[in-house]
């Protein structure tokens, strides 16, 4: 927009040098000429990139034209402002002999009507000056909106920073915290299994041993609502450890323990994608135990070198996912793999990987993992492609 401005105030002294210079036709030509000349290179400058190489090579030819054509010297102040943006000095010596040139009289076809020559050459150099003025005043006006640009984006980079690790620092603080009121559960439910547990149970078993000692006497009939009482106590505060157990249970704590003693000889990646908070009890139990059985088949009985364990949560299901497998496919271990000839046919060897039972085709980790998903209303399946890949589904509608 400041470019448009600096042109149009150009445009205006230039006008007038028009104006006092030329009569006739000629004048409204000059005056066509001088409008489509700034409006023309003002557009290429807006274009960039190749828009900018024409500006420039428009420019020069107007140098030209004021050295061979006296007349054009009114497009002098027009060339200089688009030269001295460009740095086009080299190419300015051109505009400096149409100049003097001009001031020659030599080929001047102008009638300077209210002018002398002297005063047109004064008003020349004035107006040039003017825009060269113009446009460097105008690029450190581009050049301080530049660096104030940069400045506020890098602001704002930075305010985008803080606020991503406030956002982390909110998070480890809410995930220490929630460790700690875990560990507080678990503490206290240790201390009630451990204590008054097993407090009541030597009481219970004081009282029945008072109650055959005194089976046929009144007191008997005492003991035996005492009794009562005290197992009564005893099943509350065996609901009540429970409780606080189940709920201090961390899944991704829990697997990320099962995971670890694989890191020893495997490449192991994690992923656990869930809201513990929305899921139940049965559900972290159940997970806790497929993943360990399939962990505990890979340490057992797998030779590959790499194992992914993730548990994902999708809107309708949980999945879990225990894959162990080879670097390269070609080395993978397989259970299509190993065949040797018997009688001219092709026998398959059991797998390495799973362990089986006499007169069962899966082994009881297996089962388990089965048996479980099952009881959730799930499913489990198995493949043996480049590896063994334990597959659980556990749909959130049964739950």
């Amino acid at each position: 927009m400041k470019n448009f401005i600096d042109k149009a105030v150009v445009m205006l002294f230039s006008s007038l040098l028009i104006l006092n210079v030329f009569s006739g036709s000629y004048r409204v030509i000059m005056l066509f000429l001088l409008v489509t000349a700034a409006s023309f290179t003002s557009f290429l400058r807006m274009l960039g990139g190749k828009g900018i190489l024409a500006n420039r090579i428009l420019t020069v030819l107007i140098g030209i034209c004021t050295v061979f054509f006296t007349d054009a010297i009114v497009f002098l102040p027009i060339a200089a402002y688009e030269m001295y943006l460009d740095r086009l000095y080299p190419a300015g010596l051109v505009l400096v002999a149409g100049f003097l040139r001009f001031c020659t009289g030599e080929g001047f076809e102008g009638n300077l009507l209210h002018l002398s020559m002297v005063s047109v050459c004064v008003y020349l150099v004035a107006e040039t000056l003017l825009a060269v003025y113009l446009a460097h005043n105008t690029q450190q006006l581009l050049k301080f909106e530049t660096e104030n640009k940069k400045i506020r984006d890098e602001g704002e980079i930075k305010k985008e920073t803080l606020r991503k690790q406030n956002r982390n620092l909110m998070e480890e603080q809410d995930k220490s915290i929630s460790a700690a009121q875990l560990a507080e559960r678990n503490r206290i439910a240790r201390e009630i299994h451990d204590n008054v547990g097993h407090m009541l149970s030597r009481s219970i078993l004081q009282v029945g041993a008072m109650m055959v000692v005194h089976k046929n006497e009144p007191v008997g009939e005492e003991l035996k609502g005492l009794r009562e009482t005290l197992d009564t106590a005893m099943n509350n505060i065996r609901e009540s450890v429970h409780d606080i157990r189940d709920e201090a249970i961390s899944l991704s704590s829990a697997l990320e323990e099962i995971v670890e003693p694989l890191r020893e000889s495997y490449k192991v990646s994690f992923e656990f994608d869930a809201d513990e908070a929305e899921i139940s009890k049965d559900v972290k139990y159940a997970g806790i135990n497929i993943v360990k059985e399939a962990v505990s088949n890979i340490i057992k009985y797998s030779r590959n070198e790499c194992v992914d364990v993730r548990f994902i949560e999708h809107p309708s299901m949980y999945q879990i996912i225990v894959h162990d497998y080879a670097d390269r496919r070609d080395v993978a271990l397989t259970d299509q793999e190993n065949y040797e000839k018997d009688t001219g046919k092709k026998k398959r060897k059991e797998s390495p990987l799973i362990k089986t039972e006499a007169g069962s085709g899966e082994g009881m980790g297996l089962e388990n993992i089965k048996t479980r998903a099952e009881k959730l209303g799930g499913n489990a399946t198995f493949t043996k492609d480049n590896g063994f890949r334990v597959f659980v589904r556990i749909p959130k509608q049964n739950l």
